[in-house]
């Protein structure tokens, strides 16, 4: 039961958490802040990514790991965007 459970999951993930450090948790606080695809990461800087979070939240929530996360991901759209 627990493999089928795990596989499910598995399968469900967002196309953001194919970069490092990105999980469920991050892909829904980008998600608070409107950006869904990697299309919303063209000319977006992860500093200003974590600002908008930090604004969401009304208080600072992203950490230094939390901005390289970001760093990552932007790396990665621009990688998936150059194919």
């Amino acid at each position: 039961m627990w493999d089928k459970m795990f596989m499910a999951r598995k399968k469900s993930k967002h196309p953001f958490e194919g970069a490092h450090s990105i999980g469920p948790k991050m892909v829904q606080y980008l998600s608070m802040i409107g950006v869904t695809d990697f299309d919303d990461l063209i000319d977006v800087e992860a500093e200003d990514l974590a600002m908008r979070i930090d604004v969401e939240f009304g208080r600072k929530t992203m950490n230094a790991l939390g901005r390289r996360a970001l760093e990552n991901l932007v790396n990665f759209a621009k990688e998936q965007r150059n194919g």
